[in-house]
């Protein structure tokens, strides 16, 4: 389907954006989800009423868009309509944090302990050790730390940059690519929520080493990151390869010379979660596998959702 036809379908949408849609049935899922689990994991009971805020906010939201004064009008879009329509295709990736961190509280109500034996199992069985301690340890030269926590650092400024530069530049790519992160971050977020697993940080060895000051600036940032986020769980699949997936093929789409330097800089990352000690290394290749079919699987349904009416 071509530019104009997913902005003519625009013309004529339904009450629900696509990615209202998604996000209130990831929010309805996880509602549901927490109440059957209260028992199990008493903690969800602070944020119940969070997750039912931001279903409530998104139909909101999407009622206050079709009203006189807040809604499109053609011949002369309202400053009202533009601030709102840019909050409403963007607010997702204000909420990825919360729902990443959140899902501590819910992660071990089918299984209450971490699956982390079962994963560390795989690779020992694959490589015969375990990839996530020993390859950082031996290979531990400062630059080469540098190089990979530069690589996974390069994970956060991707995630900005990519859809800020289409925003301005070609804003239906912009919305493309936004739902493709919100899509393919969701289904992530969904197999945390009932696979509890931490990645090679289980091991108390590992723990200490993300935790430890060392080396140069990029080795630094990503310990005081990891110093101060609490979060455990969320490690299978690597979301940090999933979604550095969908933006190297979104700028290869798009913007073809950064999507050369994303392709270098995603191949070092997918080994920077394992080097780094953040994952074991079938975490790293269940991302690659998330992130390449999800990105056509949410592309395929974003340009479905356009033929359906939802912008």
């Amino acid at each position: 389907m071509t530019d104009t036809s997913i902005t003519a379908n625009r013309k004529t949408s339904f009450f629900l954006s696509a990615i209202d849609l998604i996000t209130l049935i990831f929010c309805g899922w996880i509602l549901l989800y927490m109440c059957f689990g209260i028992t199990r994991s008493p903690e969800v009971i602070k944020h119940i009423p969070v997750y039912l805020a931001i279903f409530v906010g998104v139909l909101f939201l999407a009622w206050l868009q079709k009203q006189p004064g807040w809604s499109y009008d053609p011949q002369n879009p309202s400053k009202r309509y533009q601030i709102l329509s840019f909050f409403r295709g963007l607010y997702p990736v204000l909420l990825f944090g919360y729902f990443y961190t959140s899902g501590h509280a819910f992660n071990r109500i089918i299984f209450r302990d971490w699956l982390d034996p079962f994963f560390m199992g795989i690779d020992q069985f694959i490589f015969g050790y375990l990839p996530s301690l020993v390859w950082g340890k031996l290979y531990s030269h400062w630059a080469i730390q540098e190089l990979f926590h530069f690589a996974y650092f390069c994970y956060y400024p991707m995630i900005a940059g990519i859809p800020i530069y289409l925003y301005f530049t070609q804003k239906d790519a912009f919305r493309e690519v936004i739902f493709n992160l919100t899509f393919v971050f969701y289904c992530c977020y969904t197999i945390y929520s009932v696979l509890p697993v931490i990645g090679g940080r289980f091991l108390p060895e590992a723990m200490a080493l993300t935790k430890t000051y060392r080396g140069g600036p990029f080795t630094h940032i990503m310990v005081f990151i990891y110093r101060t986020s609490n979060h455990l769980g969320g490690a299978f699949p690597s979301s940090h390869i999933a979604i550095a997936i969908v933006l190297t093929i979104s700028a290869l789409k798009y913007i073809r010379p950064l999507g050369y330097i994303c392709t270098v800089i995603t191949f070092f990352l997918s080994l920077a979660t394992v080097y780094c000690h953040y994952h074991w290394f079938i975490d790293a290749v269940f991302g690659i596998l998330t992130g390449i079919a999800g990105y056509y699987l949410a592309n395929w349904t974003y340009y479905y959702l356009g033929e359906k009416g939802f912008n």
